[in-house]
């Protein structure tokens, strides 16, 4: 009996040593430097070759990263150029065989048996992501931690939140969160990949943060169906669901923005922060490709679609100091579509799956976005850097439950004109510009 115990002890432990043998390169670190000298991110020195170094590596609790010395004559652009090799070099083993079961063998049972299974029953390796930074040495992140595929919003996301901050979602790092204070957005995304979802969990989280201090223009030039639940909403200025209502909208964001603009000028400020004022006015455009003068045919709607995107560059030039936010989307982003002042001037961009890689260049000037797998998962691009974010899928329900204290009964279309001028003083839903 002890020696079948022994036997297959030692059986199981060659077999283990076998494996980690076969299997070459056990761990990550030695895996980044073979596949940067394979890709030839080399030089030569005095008859030798060399490559990377590795001079520390940190643990996380998002996973390792590896910090390496470039020798002499390489750039960081060189080795940005070979991510993909890496990334996929660290995500080469599919399953991997989990040791510490040897230690919970039952030896009142056949042990062989056992083994057996352990090398039959095989686990999955969870997929790595990497990112590069260079800060005089080579940062190889390499992310462990697995992306949810499907985020449901919960009330407690907005815990997360404070000012204007908006649930983002879950990345390898973390549950991260978007400050609009950051200036104006792009938002991209194909039909049902989560676009759509985002703006209504903004929408409804700046509604039920900030009650007292927004207003929203709502263009919706697909029918105006995403935002219906909205427009009673007392933060609601307007709802445009067509090319005229659009530039009737427009046109008022855009005087408003000059009032503002003369007030803060007569007043010494240099923005809104200075002038201590808390309101915020977020213009939302879904569909750019109905805005675009280069898109709609017919004379008079060029005229109008021109004077809509000459409306929307003023906002997006000179808004954000003045307590605007553009948020400016499109399903079909395309050259011609998306205006380049305006992107210029965003200086967030959210995009989820796109048609191909021209259309993701268009949006984040780079691939990428055609790659995406799942619905709800973006590509988050700040000046600070791009991350992956599964973001959280808000349901209607949940939506009635955090505007429905904000809903006022509206007057009917006759009443409002009967009564314009005592409407003009007393209506309920007027926001007045509050200083703190």
């Amino acid at each position: 009996m002890l020696f079948e115990i022994a036997s297959a002890t030692m059986f199981g432990g060659l077999a283990g040593l076998a494996f980690l043998k076969k299997s070459a390169l056990v761990n990550d670190a030695e895996k980044i430097q073979k596949i940067c000298y394979n890709c030839k991110l080399t030089v030569k020195e005095n008859g030798d070759i060399k490559t990377i170094q590795l001079h520390r590596k940190e643990k996380h609790d998002w996973g390792t990263e590896y910090v390496y010395r470039i020798p002499l004559g390489l750039s960081f652009s060189d080795f940005e150029g070979k991510l993909d090799h890496i990334r996929d070099g660290l995500n080469n083993k599919k399953t991997y065989i989990d040791f510490k079961r040897f230690l919970q063998l039952n030896f009142e049972t056949n042990l062989l048996t056992q083994i057996r299974d352990i090398f039959q029953t095989r686990s999955s390796v969870h997929q790595k992501d990497v990112e590069l930074e260079f800060d005089g040495m080579l940062r190889v992140k390499v992310l462990c931690n697995d992306l949810p595929t499907n985020l449901l919003f919960d009330e407690t996301m907005l815990d997360e939140c404070s000012n204007w901050e908006i649930p983002l979602g879950q990345t390898r790092y973390g549950f991260i969160t978007h400050d609009l204070e950051q200036g104006h957005i792009t938002l991209a995304g194909a039909t049902r990949k989560g676009k759509t979802v985002l703006l209504k969990l903004i929408i409804s989280t700046v509604i039920h943060q900030n009650p007292e201090h927004v207003k929203l223009s709502l263009i919706d030039l697909k029918g105006g169906l995403a935002f219906t639940r909205f427009k009673n909403a007392k933060q609601v200025e307007s709802v445009a669901t067509d090319l005229e209502s659009a530039l009737e909208v427009l046109t008022k964001v855009k005087n408003e923005m000059k009032e503002t603009e003369r007030e803060f000028d007569q007043n010494g400020c240099e923005d809104i922060k200075e002038a201590g004022i808390r309101t915020r006015h977020i213009i939302v455009v879904d569909e750019a490709a109905q805005i675009s003068p280069n898109i709609v045919t017919g004379k008079d709607k060029k005229e109008k679609a021109k004077q809509c995107e000459e409306a929307l560059s003023e906002i997006a030039r000179i808004g954000a100091g003045l307590g605007y936010r553009l948020i400016y989307c499109s399903q079909y982003p395309k050259a011609e579509v998306m205006n380049a002042q305006i992107k210029q001037n965003c200086d967030t961009v959210i995009t989820y799956k796109l048609r191909d890689a021209v259309a993701s260049r268009v949006v984040l000037d780079e691939s990428g976005a055609e790659s995406l797998p799942i619905p709800g998962r973006a590509i988050y691009k700040t000046p600070d850097g791009t991350q992956i974010v599964q973001t959280p899928f808000i349901d209607n329900d949940q939506i009635d439950k955090l505007i429905k204290p904000h809903i006022v009964i509206r007057p009917r279309k006759e009443q409002r004109e009967s009564d314009i001028g005592e409407r003009k003083t007393r209506r309920s839903d007027t926001f007045e510009l509050t200083e703190m």
